[in-house]
């Protein structure tokens, strides 16, 4: 059975804001509908050797696929929601030395796959015919698994069958809020790219199987770059 995340009273309240504000510019003049979507590729690579008794030699990669609509009540308030859809896979391999023993080798790799959706608030000011600048606020619901393999290679002298291989299955369900500034760039008749170098976020999530419900938050300014297109049609 996975386990089901529980709010405090605070994270009640700031989902509930979230979707209040969100409600509320319905009584707004009409406007257009925003159809957009980010697309997002990472990869980072580690290699880390300690003296001559460890070496960590790691890769990560995921890709983020997010669309999202919305409907621009004026030439400032849009209200809509997202959806993105992320794959993520991370391999590690790390050497280490024991005395009169040897090097024995940890192989890990992860595999994972998460589902991000919520409603969002944007709110925009238009700098030029080509220039707009746009904050927007997220309230989202996270879901996700994660498949998790461990071999221990023992050196030849060792006894055979000393290998071992592990392998876990976990999922995790929790909230997040994030708050980032952006910039748009009207190419033509409203079609342009959307510039974003991070922002704030609060998460907490709970895993399957487990009584600890982390959570964290942070800024993110100047460590993500993200680029996407949109139109209002």
């Amino acid at each position: 059975m996975r386990s089901k995340i529980k709010l405090t009273n605070y994270e009640k309240k700031l989902l509930l804001t979230v979707g209040i504000i969100i409600s509320c510019t319905g009584f707004a003049q009409k406007g257009t509908v925003l159809v957009g979507g980010n697309v997002e590729f990472k990869k980072t690579d580690n290699l880390l050797i300690l003296a001559l008794t460890s070496e960590t030699n790691g890769t990560s990669r995921s890709s983020e696929l997010a669309p999202y609509i919305g409907y621009q009540f004026s030439e400032k308030l849009t209200a809509g929601a997202t959806l993105s859809v992320i794959s993520s896979k991370y391999e590690n391999v790390r050497d280490v030395y024991y005395p009169g023993v040897g090097y024995i080798t940890f192989e890990t790799t992860s595999k994972g796959k998460d589902w991000v959706m919520g409603p969002f608030l944007r709110y925009t000011e238009k700098l030029s015919d080509i220039f707009s600048v746009f904050g927007q606020l997220e309230g989202l619901y996270m879901s996700g698994k994660r498949n998790l393999g461990t071999q221990t290679i023992y050196p030849e002298n060792f006894p055979e069958g000393a290998t071992q291989l592990t392998r876990e299955e976990t999922s995790f369900n929790g909230v997040q809020f994030r708050l980032f500034p952006a910039v748009f760039v009207n190419i033509k008749k409203n079609f342009g790219l959307n510039l974003s170098i991070g922002g704030v976020e609060y998460q907490k999530y709970g895993q399957k199987d487990s009584d600890k419900k982390p959570s964290s938050f942070g800024l993110s300014f100047g460590k993500t770059a993200s680029i996407g297109v949109s139109k209002n049609f």
